[in-house]
């Protein structure tokens, strides 16, 4: 279904503060290791889409926040496995990396994906080189690559944020 230009009915507006408020929270809050920002941005513009028919925001901007709140949320896991590669760690390095960063997650939380994520890699890298050395750049890479993804989903969260807006303008330039 396509968005109209009609002006926005009361419903609609009532709807659409909470769900601006949901958006920019978890916008703020996509920087927080323990707040999904992307998929609380996509879920407010589901359930205002699905309550309005898709007549304010179409099918197309929430095809588009869908596939930004996969890649959104998912940035941690694979930037912080694209991190130790980077800094010449093996598989088992990246292995090590993501199952310690689910343990860790499920023993210190909230913290403890970064803990966990570090430590696995360092662990893995060290049993599979027998270097300490090799073993801190990739524990460090891993690091870098999960901080870098917090700040990604933070820019997408930021990102799919403004494509709700903008769809919203584009349906009522009145607003």
């Amino acid at each position: 279904m396509l968005a109209t230009t009609t002006p926005l009915g009361t419903m609609e507006t009532l709807l659409l503060v909470p769900a601006l408020i949901v958006m920019i929270f978890g916008t703020i809050a996509a920087v927080l290791p323990v707040v999904p920002g992307p998929a609380l941005v996509w879920f407010a513009a589901i359930i205002y889409a699905l309550a309005t028919n898709f007549r304010v925001v179409g099918v197309i901007p929430i095809v588009i926040l869908t596939l930004l709140m996969i890649l959104g949320s998912t940035t941690n896991l694979w930037m912080a496995a694209l991190g130790v590669k980077v800094t010449g760690g093996s598989f088992w390095g990246v292995l090590g990396g993501m199952l310690g960063m689910l343990v860790g997650t499920v023993i210190f939380f909230p913290i403890g994906a970064i803990v966990g994520a570090v430590a696995g890699t360092l662990s893995a890298e060290f049993v599979h080189t027998r270097n300490g050395k090799q073993a801190v750049a990739a524990g460090s890479g891993t690091l870098i690559g999960y901080l870098l993804g917090v700040v990604a989903e933070g820019v997408i969260a930021l990102a799919m944020t403004i494509i709700f807006v903008i769809s919203l303008l584009l349906a009522h330039p009145a607003i």
